[in-house]
């Protein structure tokens, strides 16, 4: 499992993993490169000069007038983002240690099993996690190519979960407002799932895994596809029927499949829409969307294949120094008031003959 990974706290949970690559879900020759972890890699270094992505770039972008608003706006979310990332970690240390003492996981076989599909634990969940923390939740299996390269995750089933960025702020992109709304989704939703997780665990028994939504271990868009929640659009991101893109996406692993897996392609036709849309890549300033997706994997289980849609050494610096720039998402037409989905799938339908 060699690579980069993101983090003291997440370094430290791959050197612990890397003896057990056989009672782990691990990368695949065809995952990705993570995110922001690209940015330290050797491909990176050997072919745009390794210049890194940090806090100077966030201050230049800004400008001097800014700048106190910008450690504002950081200093109101960094600490708890940090703090949700280092729990995802800390609360594994019981499984971890269960690993390198047995040198495997040897859960007793969970009553959930014999009672699956629990609906009433399912509609509690989702219960729990709409009423404490706005979440959406769907549920599926973890293909191993979604696993980033040099990355790995204890278990194999998946409860995607989505939190809403609020309209009026992400509008303001890329202003510092709506960068102060992607920062807070990012705190809030590691924070959900850190706390649904520790329900599922102390109230219910079930053993999982929080994964936070800043620095992930798995690519979440295609795994929120594959679980029903929505479909990728234009520019890579997770389009679904609530909030078009205006969302950030963490997981749950779950050592059973103890509920019904949420797999539907009744999203798919946004593949088409979006192709003859566009607007996304007339908006962005970096022109960092491609004209035509590129695949990276093929033959995945469930989804077909997944690709690559944006050059991430021309958004990543934009997103970095913007603290989330948000142009696309403000500008995509299923991000509008509520039921712009439903708009445009009757639109959709209408143009292709469909009721």
């Amino acid at each position: 499992m060699a690579g980069v990974a993101l983090g003291k706290n997440e370094a430290k949970y791959i050197e612990r993993l890397i003896n057990y690559r056989e009672q782990v879900v691990t990368d695949h020759a065809d995952s990705p490169q993570e995110g922001f972890a690209y940015f330290d890699s050797e491909e990176y270094r050997q072919n745009y000069g390794g210049k890194r992505l940090g806090l100077s770039n966030k201050f230049k972008a800004v400008g001097l007038r800014n700048m106190p608003r910008m450690v504002r706006i950081m200093g109101k979310h960094i600490v708890k983002i940090s703090k949700g990332r280092q729990e995802c970690f800390s609360d594994l240390e019981q499984y971890l240690a269960e690993l390198e003492q047995k040198g495997c996981l040897t859960a007793a076989a969970s009553p959930l099993l014999q009672s699956y599909p629990n609906p009433g634990l399912w509609d509690s969940l989702c219960t729990y996690a709409w009423q404490n923390w706005r979440v959406k939740i769907g549920f599926t299996e973890l293909p191993e190519q979604f696993v980033f390269k040099g990355k790995a995750v204890l278990f194999k089933h998946a409860l995607v979960c989505i939190q809403e960025m609020n309209k009026a702020e992400i509008d303001h992109a890329p202003k510092l407002q709506a960068g102060s709304e992607v920062l807070k989704i990012y705190k809030e939703l590691g924070l959900a799932v850190n706390d649904i997780a520790r329900w599922l665990r102390e109230k219910h028994s079930v053993r999982c895994q929080s994964n936070h939504p800043l620095g992930g271990l798995v690519n979440t868009t295609p795994l929120a596809s594959k679980a029903g929640l929505g479909w990728q659009g234009h520019n890579g991101l997770l389009i679904t029927p609530w909030y078009g893109q205006r969302q950030r996406i963490a997981p749950i692993f779950l050592e059973e499949k103890i509920f019904e897996y949420t797999d539907n392609y009744d999203h798919v036709w946004i593949e088409k829409f979006c192709k003859n849309c566009r607007r996304c890549e007339r908006a962005c300033p970096v022109k960092a969307i491609y004209s035509e997706k590129k695949v990276s994997a093929d033959n995945i289980p469930g989804i077909g294949q997944t690709r690559t849609c944006i050059d991430r050494t021309k958004c990543f610096p934009q997103f970095n120094a913007t603290l989330g720039c948000s142009i696309c998402i403000k500008v995509c037409p299923f991000s509008g008031k509520e039921g712009s989905y439903r708009r445009l799938k009757s639109v959709y339908d209408k143009k292709n003959g469909k009721r």
